[in-house]
């Protein structure tokens, strides 16, 4: 099926618009004091405004600090950028460090972890409550795991030339969403193959469940961790969204409009647990409502079909007034052993698998494949590295190693049509680093994690501050890319003069701009 795919794609001209594709990255990292402690600092002035910064804002945390590349031509441009985006933003930190794992450490409860601060303008205090209400909801401690987003998009010259090759009478728009839902649906499908090859948190502070009753085993006194884990970022201790599904909400990626209801249902339908909390009490707000979801983004899941970021509405209005402009790909953890946390390697991977999800399947998913989409992640996440290890495919249970030969051969496929495009020997190269994991287990990263802390019989603390004082020494003697430093300059200041327009806009109350944002 793929080589009769590739073929046709060569025959209509669509796989020479391939190489034309833009790639962006988004770093999530933890400011921390010397000790590993999670800063009290404020958002390093000389960054910015965190609201309007496009380069440097923040996350959830006022110390989780999120660095953003541009829509970049190749994988190398968006990977300088983010690195000289990392160095500029250490070469500015006054005595701290980037955290260079996902998951967190030493932490004292959620007073710990000061909630991000973005000025007195009603989207800031917008933002400010939306995350006020997600640590009243969830705690704060799972808010401040951080990963890297990877960000795709297609050429219009080769949804053009793709539409043509399908047939189809659709608009440009409402095809470009069509395609991007199919991919959506696949890397849902495919997704435990990203926390498999490339999940680097095995591991994880024992402070970070603060007591609380845990399945995972104890590596030392400081330290759990699962002997066959490889994401427990992305496993039950990690982002989930069990407490939506567990009050009806299911997110329907079956095509645009079924998304877009399904979340606008979500945000619009009660809470009996979130009433408890209050909306506004005790002189302020402690959640932007009392529905299921306060906002779209506050359903996490792996894949992000994204709209155009030109248009200033709410996720859900933006997609169905502009269609799906891009693909956010959210599962990916940090990697300890990689300075930028992501290396060209997997950046190429990712972008075959993307490739890989457009053309393999246009089925759309079931309640039971949903289920199965959720049991591989997890599973992998807890227990992949297991060789006995099964995942359910198609109704079926299949062995984790069978399934990995299976993706890769195709991948293989799809690499080659890409290197006789770009005359690019990476793509080959990538999917041969993956086959060389699978025959080597010990090659996996969150192997290597834990090979690496019985080694020196050290923490996850331990091994994460032996690291952290590395990646500082690499970004001070980075040679820096002046132009890119020259644009985080002027962003900063210009940052700082979009906030103060927004601030002196005193034309609506916030509840009046709360209930205009909802609007439909």
């Amino acid at each position: 099926m793929i080589d009769k795919f590739l073929e046709n794609l060569s025959k209509h001209s669509c796989s020479s618009f391939l190489k034309n594709s833009k790639i962006g990255l988004e770093k999530e990292s933890l400011r921390v004091d010397k000790n590993g402690t999670i800063s009290l600092k404020m958002h390093p002035k000389i960054f910015g405004s965190s609201l309007t910064n496009t380069y440097i804002t923040t996350d959830y945390s006022e110390a989780l600090i999120e660095m953003v590349t541009p829509p970049c031509n190749s994988h190398f441009e968006a990977l300088n950028f983010l690195e000289n985006i990392i160095a500029y933003v250490y070469r500015n930190l006054d005595e701290e460090y980037l955290w260079p794992a996902s998951m967190p450490c030493i932490i004292a409860g959620d007073k710990s972890i000061p909630i991000a601060y973005y000025g007195t303008s009603n989207p800031a205090r917008m933002k400010t409550t939306y995350r006020r209400g997600l640590g009243n909801r969830y705690g704060r401690v799972m808010q401040v795991i951080s990963g890297i987003h990877y960000n795709y998009s297609f050429s219009d010259e080769f949804w053009i030339s793709y539409s043509k090759l399908k047939k189809t009478k659709k608009s440009l728009k409402d095809f470009k969403s069509e395609q991007y839902f199919i991919i959506s649906r696949n890397l849902l499908r495919n997704g435990w193959i990203i926390a498999y090859l490339f999940g680097c948190s095995p591991a994880v502070c024992k402070s970070y469940l603060s007591g609380k009753k845990t399945t995972l085993e104890s590596f030392d006194e400081y330290t759990y961790y699962e002997e066959f884990a490889t994401s427990l970022r992305m496993g039950d201790i990690g982002y989930q969204n069990n407490k939506e599904e567990d009050m009806g909400v299911h997110i329907d990626y079956n095509s645009l409009e079924k998304y877009t209801a399904s979340l606008d249902k979500a945000i619009k339908k009660p809470s009996k647990e979130y009433k408890k909390i209050g909306v506004h009490t005790d002189g302020y707000y402690k959640q932007i409502n009392e529905n299921i979801l306060q906002i779209e983004n506050e359903y996490y899941s792996t894949v992000r079909p994204k709209p155009d970021p030109e248009i200033n509405e709410r996720p859900a209005k933006a997609l169905l007034k502009g269609g799906v402009n891009y693909i956010e790909l959210r599962s990916i953890d940090n990697n300890i052993f990689l300075n930028n946390g992501i290396d060209e390697n997997q950046m190429y991977f990712i972008e075959l698998l993307i490739i890989h999800s457009l053309i393999i399947s246009d089925e759309e998913i079931t309640g039971k494949d949903y289920l199965d989409i959720k049991n591989n992640l997890t599973n992998v996440a807890h227990k992949g590295r297991n060789k006995n290890f099964n995942l359910a495919i198609n109704g079926e249970e299949k062995l984790i190693s069978e399934v990995l030969e299976e993706k890769l051969k195709e991948l293989k496929k799809i690499a080659r049509t890409m290197c006789t495009i770009t005359k690019d020997e990476k793509y080959i190269k990538c999917v041969e680093e993956q086959e060389n994991k699978i025959k080597n287990k010990k090659e996996l990263p969150s192997n290597i994690v834990i090979d690496t802390m019985s080694k020196n019989k050290e923490s996850f603390y331990e091994f994460c501050m032996n690291n952290i004082s590395y990646q500082k020494e690499y970004f001070f003697n980075l040679i820096l890319n002046n132009d890119i430093i020259k644009k985080l300059e002027n962003e900063s200041k210009i940052s700082i003069r979009r906030r103060e327009e927004l601030e002196s806009n005193r034309e609506e109350s916030y509840e009046e701009y709360i209930n205009k944002y909802f609007l439909d």
